[in-house]
Formats: structure tokens, sequence, C-alpha cells
């Protein structure tokens, strides 16, 4: 387990230098198009669809470091104030449920993905793919979190629940 928890951390590193890189590319683009927009007097017709596809992608991806830090404050409120036993059974319990919804989410947006592949957006001309494939990643990313989460429940390896 722990070096299926190393690799994981280093795809969560990977994970946020990528939000990173597209958190700067949406603000250089947003920031621009409002140059052009009020300076220039001539609109970007890429920029808006373009932010909005790296919000999507930076929204599904930011969810899984969410996961993957255990940062989802709902379930930790909850846990954190039960005694030892009852903690690691509710523990379980939120994490089975968690992994039941990402899989729905894998489940669905795969199928998406099917039916968008021949679609292209209005201003970028791109596959609607591209942007629809964020679900299906950070589904898959959420529940591989959580699944190793789960598992080291299982196996008492000391770490925080």
């Amino acid at each position: 387990m722990n070096i299926f928890g190393r690799i994981l951390d280093r795809v969560n590193r990977a994970v946020e230098y990528a939000v990173t890189a597209m958190l700067i590319v949406m603000v250089i683009v947003v920031f621009l198009q409002v140059i052009f927009r009020f300076i220039v007097k001539s609109a970007i017709p890429w920029s808006e669809e373009l932010a909005r596809y790296l919000l999507v992608w930076i929204s599904f991806l930011g969810a899984s470091i969410g996961v993957k830090r255990k940062g989802h404050i709902g379930i930790a409120a909850v846990v954190n104030v039960l005694p030892g036993r009852v903690k690691i059974i509710v523990s379980l319990i939120a994490n089975a449920l968690s992994m039941g919804f990402f899989v729905i989410i894998v489940i669905w947006g795969h199928k998406i993905l099917g039916v968008v592949a021949s679609q292209l957006s209005p201003a970028m001309e791109i596959s609607m793919a591209l942007p629809y494939a964020a679900i299906l990643t950070g589904g898959i990313l959420m529940l591989i979190y959580s699944s190793y989460h789960f598992m080291t429940i299982i196996k008492g390896s000391g770490e925080e629940i």
C-alpha cells in the first residue's frame, strides 16, 4: 500500500501543477479579453469558451485534489467528533458511499463522451469530448483516491481518518 500511496501522491502533485497551469491560462485569457473588449474595442471570439472549459477542468481536477487531501469538510466534521470504533465504521460508510457516487460519475462521464465526441464547440471548433473528458478524468481520480482511503482505513495503517 505504501508504494501505491507514493504513486498517488505523485499523480496528485501532477494534477496540482496542471490545475495551476490551467488557472494561470484562464486568468490571462480573461484579462486579455477585458483588455481587447474595452481598450481595443474588439472581442476575442474564443476567449469566453476557453475560459469556461478551463473552469470545468479546474473544478473536476480540484475536486479530486480535495478527495486526495480529505478536504471535503462535510465528512470530516461529522467523523471527527465520534469515538474510535464508530469513527472507523462511519468513515468506511462515507467512503463507500463516495465511491459509489464516483462510479456513477465515471459511468456517465464515459457515456456522455460517446454522445459529444462528434460535436464541435461553437467558437474554437474543437471536439466537445475535450471539455466533457473532465468529468471522466475527475471521476476516475476521485474514485482511485477514495478507494485508497477506504483500503487504508481497513488496513489500519495509522493514517489519520
